[in-house]
């Protein structure tokens, strides 16, 4: 088994957990000041838009994200380079939040990394080294499974509902994996061209 290596990646990935554990010590307005309330961005405050994804419904909420942020990151991303890894996080988590600003207002408050989280997974299965191509394909099936499941009309996270005092935005899943996607995709586009120049 390959030892865990302090990367710039996970680095950032324990950096960001810390924050959202921060975030969810401190007091309600700070939450109130970070969520995505589609009116509060009407009015001009833009930033609800990437900061919705670093503040959470509780700490139930808050370890579920930290937990799968930093298993997707070792499993998956660990080797990915900084500037790439970056660049793919603020992707996810500006798709996210136009996403629900956009097409699900009801969300009133959004809060929650989960969206941004299945794009790092959607991307890290495409652009993996580590894992033989039936593992990979595997994994984006199981995910892409998840996302059909959950988006079924009268679909009810039950056991997420009674640890989050809030509805679960299974289509923040959908923006986040879609932008996992085009990212990956176009990166292997890019990849793609620059070795037959």
């Amino acid at each position: 088994m390959k030892p865990i290596t302090a990367t710039p990646t996970v680095c950032v990935s324990i950096a960001l957990s810390a924050v959202m554990l921060i975030f969810t010590t401190a007091n309600a307005s700070l939450f109130n000041w970070l969520s995505l309330e589609p009116l509060q961005v009407s009015a001009g405050e833009y930033w609800r838009l990437l900061t919705a994804n670093f503040v959470h419904f509780g700490w139930a909420h808050t370890l579920m994200n930290v937990a799968a942020l930093l298993l997707c990151t070792l499993a998956l991303l660990s080797e990915t380079s900084l500037t790439k890894y970056l660049g793919l996080l603020l992707l996810c988590c500006m798709t996210v939040g136009i996403g629900i600003y956009w097409f699900n207002p009801e969300y009133q408050p959004y809060a929650g990394l989960s969206g941004a989280i299945h794009g790092l997974v959607i991307a890290g299965l495409i652009q993996t080294r580590i894992y033989p191509q039936w593992i990979k394909i595997g994994g984006l099936l199981l995910v892409m499974g998840k996302l059909v499941q959950e988006n079924q009309p009268g679909y009810e996270a039950t056991g997420l509902q009674q640890l989050i005092p809030a509805a679960v935005a299974v289509e923040s899943h959908v923006y986040g994996a879609i932008a996992g996607a085009a990212f990956a995709l176009g990166d292997e586009l890019i990849q793609f061209i620059k070795r037959k120049l």
